[in-house]
């Protein structure tokens, strides 16, 4: 029986299983890149000193040392962060429906020693991808490429206090990182209860902030693009406070309680965001072309530029990275097309990508019906979009199956900066925490200083 050595620091990659940004590129667009890693050490030249026979000896040995000495490093050096181990590999004949697997397996372990590199950058730019209660992949479907990311965790939902209530995911406590007394309050603590009426406004020092208020104050562009409703829980914990998540397009009293819709357009986080896109189906009529003709007088008053999509092909032109701002509000069941969730991800990222860096959320709405597989395409836009800058961009996936009951874990996949740190079970809030330290927003911001400085180079 023959064997051969096996060494799990080689440079092989299998598809579907590479971290660093040309990596991906080759594994996304097919590209074969020769990489050559290899280092000499320098010439180390003994000084010419005249001396006796014990001199001369001693010198050699010195100079051996020194040589060997640079030689250790080089190979530390090349070696940085990988876990080299050499083991016999044993031949075996096996059938061509055996070996497949064993070849594929021999991959993933060669993967998982590439795992200990851990990028400690600071996260230039934050993708986030929700897909709650998304319908599981099907035999057909390839296998995403987020299972091909390096870091993976397993968030844990809400658990109830009262017998009977169902256990499930809050988006305050996932986007905000604090857990609200109930869920029919959205972008408050535990502090504020639920309200039927508005006497008085709930108390501002009680607002939770938001990923994306926090990447807001530090000079980060902004997005939010969902396939279902705009005013709906999950996105409207990014930029709203209501203490009934019910006040969608109308409240009890607009001046003390504004409605969900109102802060998108004029709330201090919804009018800073960059790019917004969703549906907006409210009750009354013409409200769209409402919304759309205030938020564009709001560019106007501004100076900026702006593009106001009105079909979703709008969202794939270039043209759009030399816009500052976009609003795409389109009906259900162009939503529900496929692709659509890709398309308005494209989008964003068209706006978005600048050197001054960005946050954007991307919500697959569960009332919507949506493929893993097209999650997985709109995933991979985004590393291809970014191909040239992944070493500074985290791109997080969070995904529950609808199929596993109110009970169930969400995973989280994750790749770039900082992405070491999901390795275990953790509270949904510890999301929200972990991107603000990531990409350092919230209680994690670089000093001004610092900032301005990192915005710079």
């Amino acid at each position: 029986m023959t064997r051969e050595e096996f060494n799990f620091a080689t440079s092989d990659t299998a598809a579907g299983s590479s971290y660093s940004g040309p990596e991906w590129r080759r594994q996304l667009d097919g590209e074969r890149e020769t990489v050559n890693n290899s280092r000499r050490p320098p010439s180390q030249k003994p000084p010419g000193v005249g001396c006796s026979a014990l001199c001369v000896g001693v010198l050699v040995a010195v100079v051996v040392i020194i040589v060997l000495l640079c030689i250790s490093l080089i190979v530390v050096y090349e070696n940085e962060g990988q876990v080299v181990a050499k083991v016999d590999l044993y031949d075996v004949e096996l059938p061509a429906e055996q070996t497949v697997w064993f070849e594929a397996n021999l991959a993933e372990l060669r993967n998982a020693f590439r795992v200990v590199d851990e990028n400690k950058k600071r996260a230039k730019n934050v993708v986030l991808f929700i897909a709650l209660d998304s319908a599981a992949a099907t035999p057909a479907d390839p296998r995403p490429v987020w299972e091909s990311f390096p870091h993976l965790a397993l968030l844990r939902p809400t658990i109830p206090d009262g017998a009977g209530a169902s256990v499930s995911f809050n988006p305050t406590a996932m986007l905000c990182g604090i857990e609200p007394r109930h869920r029919h309050t959205v972008g408050f603590d535990s502090a504020v209860s639920p309200s039927d009426d508005c006497n008085e406004p709930p108390n501002s020092t009680h607002r939770a902030a938001s990923i994306l208020q926090w990447a807001q104050a530090v000079g980060r562009l902004t997005g939010v693009v969902t396939n279902g409703e705009l005013v709906q829980p999950a996105p409207a914990a990014l930029y709203a406070h209501t203490p009934n998540s019910s006040w969608l397009y109308a409240g009890p009293d607009g001046q003390q309680c504004p409605d969900v819709r109102t802060q998108l357009l004029y709330g201090e986080t919804g009018r800073a965001l960059n790019v917004i896109a969703g549906t907006l189906p409210c009750p009354e009529e013409f409200c769209r072309e409402a919304f759309e003709s205030a938020w564009e007088g709001e560019r106007l008053d501004a100076d900026t530029s702006y593009k106001l999509a009105t079909e979703l092909k709008e969202l794939l032109d270039p043209a759009l990275d030399e816009r500052e701002y976009a609003l795409g509000l389109f009906e259900r069941q162009t939503l529900a097309q496929p692709n659509a969730f890709h398309d308005l991800t494209v989008g964003a990222l068209h706006v978005l990508d600048r050197p001054e860096g960005f946050v954007l959320v991307a919500i697959a709405d569960p009332s919507v019906p949506i493929g893993a597989a097209e999650v997985d395409a709109a995933v991979k836009a985004t590393l291809r979009k970014l191909s040239t800058v992944l070493d500074d961009s985290l791109i997080v996936v969070v995904r529950s199956d609808a199929r596993e009951g109110d009970a169930a874990f969400a995973t989280v996949h994750a790749t770039g900066p900082m992405s070491h740190l999901l390795h275990r079970v953790h509270d949904q809030t510890f999301l929200a925490h972990f991107i603000s330290y990531a990409a350092r927003i919230g209680r994690f911001r670089d000093a001004d200083l610092t900032n301005f400085i990192l915005q710079m180079v």
